[in-house]
């Protein structure tokens, strides 16, 4: 037997023991929380129990509907409550539209409108709506395992037995007296839920997901998505002139996807510098952007199978209310710009236009030498559109288009250990067109559907003029068989095509059509998720991608998950073609293949406490990197890419003014380039240990906030630190509703780093401007 195929088989038995001690652990730490808050005493109850007649299930859990939801105490925030309850720092469990939508780990979750919000305040902060069944009736807090005010269920159909009510579980005395030494360690008991703000549902997730709102980004007056994105544990770029050029990872993975309302914007040539294929100075303003969601690992099967990192998935804005605003800044470098938006409704027709102009004489940074020279200049111009347009109850149509007009340019330096040294100042021109038309069915259910055709252009001159263009069409429909299965089923045809005249490649195309289907089944508590993707390559053939989702939601507060997925990821364009003196593409390089898994929970520890983490694990097989080791570079296939890590993400409201939230993620790469010596470490990771830390303080027409960045345990050989902390804070005033002046000030520490090899970042800086709604 050849030493790869016994050390592959090694692999895929690790890869099946890594699974089921996941899937068992999730079942052990689901199992405790179960049994931590939903015990109760066999013996030695002071409490007289109210059942809920019309609960005729027994101790099993099941109610008469065939579901396994309490129907509604003052403190059981089931999803199908309406809930007033208060998020920390804009963050958000689902995000804010009152509409039902899909997560990037293809669950479907039902979004909760402003307007919704603000009724359920009216009406009083913390209050729940019962069910008419219950109105009137008395409730009980037991002492014993049961959340203050929620409901009991009796033993069996119209008994008064004091059995186990259903959903709870029985202890001895002994036990009990245990697990009641524990709760009272915890921050929050559950005896006292009656006396407390509601704690907000966590949602049931399937993956390390994060929700970036638009009010978070506000807050913190963010103007790219970058900025926004940076905040996130476990979140990094690859930068190389800032502003102008930056790769967002994922668990330590440029392998990344990005979508704009759930299309994909890869670019097929690749990025000039790793595994990236969408540059985030290209993406859309703030100012069109309804919120980012950002899951880590293996996304659902529907978004393709290349995105080892994760998917980002950016939600724009619908112009549902009249309204327009400005936002305008000056600067640090002599920086300004400006945005103007615009929205509204007439009739069954709606529409968000906004527009922004951005410019920047230069940017500096500590160390600097040769500062004479103008570098990262920045001219851009960008436009985006959205209408939308209500043909039936059932249906619609919505057109989108985003324009990006940028000219500047880029800089290469020669680091010494006195500082960097600017050797070479580079134009670079961006042109950026994209739209897309949806037609949208069965839009008044919970399962929507949609057929989409989109067109996406880019030119870029960098040195070498590139130019590509993806089109493609999406269908997508959801079907709920039973309340128990929903099935989601797809199929997309895609055409890249690729011209780089310096690059001796002119209109290289290829083809893909893909179908996938995933059915999510629920058994009371768990959900687990199957799918399959099925693509046919014009370049690589048929091959097929698998995936695995499951979670347990023990209860309101507490959800476990875990996913597998296999990767297939084919070169770009630039990987085969790209030919010049110093530089050779492959035309035979072979597809990244491999597979991803993720363990992780979700724990709200109180109305104001939450916690979460994950541990992740993924392994490629032909990994593709560019040999840059000598004056001459070549695409090739490494035998092994393993990278193994964890985070974890604590957030907390202090009270109606203050919140905090930290996170710490650790990523270990390792590879096997082929040269005998087996998995080695990598060195070329920019943060192995990352640390985020944040405290914001709001009260009335004050915000402010300070929040932290660090990267520890880099290669000094590789970048300029083995260490870096960033401070950034911002500040804003809004003397009335239609007006907010802020300021905020970047690195403010003034730290000397770089994120991308001998390409350092920017140095402090500052901007003020002003915000007006009319």
């Amino acid at each position: 037997m050849k030493p790869w195929k016994g050390k592959r088989g090694r692999i895929a038995a690790g890869a099946s023991v890594s699974l089921h001690a996941a899937v068992y652990l999730a079942l052990a730490a689901g199992g405790f929380f179960t049994l931590f808050q939903q015990y109760t005493r066999q013996a030695g109850v002071t409490e007289v129990m109210v059942y809920n007649a019309e609960d005729l299930a027994g101790a099993g859990g099941r109610d008469a509907a065939g579901s396994d939801e309490d129907q509604g105490g003052a403190a059981d925030l089931d999803s199908s409550a309406g809930v007033s309850g208060t998020l920390t720092n804009g963050e958000a469990a689902s995000p804010g539209l009152d509409e039902v939508g899909t997560a990037a780990d293809g669950l479907t979750y039902e979004v909760i409108s402003q307007a919704s919000r603000e009724k359920a305040a009216s009406t009083g902060s913390g209050t729940v709506s019962r069910p008419p069944a219950l109105a009137g009736k008395p409730q009980s807090a037991s002492q014993s395992g049961r959340d203050s005010g929620g409901t009991v269920r009796a033993a069996g159909p119209g008994k008064n037995e004091a059995a186990a009510p259903a959903g709870t579980l029985q202890v001895p005395d002994a036990v009990a007296d245990i697990l009641d030494a524990l709760r009272k360690k915890f921050p929050i008991k559950l005896s006292e839920a009656k006396i407390v703000p509601p704690t907000p549902a966590i949602p049931p997730s399937q993956s390390n997901t994060t929700v970036i709102t638009a009010e978070n980004m506000e807050a913190h007056q963010d103007t790219t998505v970058q900025q926004a994105l940076q905040r996130v544990t476990g979140v990094t770029v690859n930068e190389m002139v800032p502003g102008i050029s930056s790769y967002v990872k994922l668990n330590g993975d440029d392998r990344v996807l990005i979508l704009v309302d759930g299309q994909s914007l890869a670019n097929a040539q690749g990025s000039g510098y790793g595994r990236g294929s969408v540059d985030l100075a290209s993406l859309p303003g703030i100012g069109a952007i309804d919120h980012i969601e950002v899951t880590k690992g293996s996304g659902s099967v529907r978004y393709g199978s290349g995105a080892v990192g994760g998917v980002i998935n950016i939600v724009t804005k619908k112009g549902d209310r009249r309204e327009s605003s400005l936002d305008a800044y000056t600067g640090s470098w002599g920086m300004h710009g400006y945005t103007l938006t615009d929205s509204g409704r007439a009739g069954a027709t709606s529409w968000l236009v906004s527009g922004s102009l951005e410019q920047r004489e230069y940017y500096a940074f500590p160390h600097g030498a040769n500062t004479d020279h103008s570098r990262g200049d920045i001219a851009k111009k960008s436009l985006s559109l959205r209408l939308d347009q209500d043909l039936t109850d059932q249906t619609s149509l919505t057109v989108k288009a985003y324009h990006q007009d940028y000219h500047g340019h880029g800089s290469t330096y020669k680091a010494d250990p006195a500082g960097w040294y600017l050797t070479a100042n580079k134009p670079i021109d961006r042109l950026v067109n994209d739209y897309s038309v949806t037609y949208h069915f069965k839009k008044q259910t919970a399962q929507p559907g949609f057929l989409r055709y989109f067109n996406d252009y880019q030119r870029t001159y960098w040195s070498n003029h590139y130019f590509t263009r993806t089109q493609g069409l999406e269908w997508q429909d959801n079907w709920q068989l039973g309340s128990h299965q929903h099935v989601t089923a797809g199929a997309e045809w895609t055409e890249d095509m690729g011209t780089n005249y310096e690059a001796h490649y002119i209109d290289k195309k290829r083809h893909n059509q893909a179908f996938y289907a995933e059915d999510a089944l629920t058994f009371g508590k768990f959900t687990v998720t199957p799918g399959l993707r099925w693509d046919n390559s014009s370049t690589y053939g048929v091959h097929q991608t698998p995936r695995l989702a499951m979670n347990y939601k023990a209860n309101k507060d507490f959800n476990v998950y875990t996913s597998w997925g296999r990767v297939f990821s084919p070169p770009r364009l630039n990987d085969q073609f790209y030919i010049t003196s110093t530089s050779h593409g492959n035309e035979n390089l072979q597809p990244e293949e491999g597979y991803t898994q993720t363990l992780g929970f979700q724990y709200q520890a109180g109305p104001k406490t939450s916690l979460e983490g994950s541990i992740f694990h993924s392994n490629l097989e032909n990994v593709i990197r560019w040999n840059r080791t000598s004056s001459y570079s070549e695409a090739e296939n490494l035998n092994e890419e393993d990278k193994r890590g964890f985070e974890l993400t604590w957030k907390q409201k202090v009270n109606d003014k203050w919140d905090y939230e930290a996170g710490y993620s650790y990523i270990h790469t390792k590879v096997d380039q082929g040269k005998g010596d087996g998995l080695v470490y990598d060195m070329s990771y920019n943060q192995p240990n990352g640390y985020h830390a944040g405290v914001h303080y709001h009260s009335g027409k004050w915000q402010a906030g300070a929040d932290m960045t660090a990267g520890t345990g880099r290669n000094d050989t590789y970048y300029r630190n083995n260490s870096y902390v960033v401070w950034n804070v911002s500040a804003s005033y809004s003397p009335d509703a239609a007006t907010t002046m802020y300021v905020k000030v970047n690195n403010l520490n003034d730290e000397a780093y770089d994120l991308y090899h001998n390409y350092p970042t920017a140095g402090r800086n500052w901007q003020v401007g002003v915000k007006k709604k009319f």
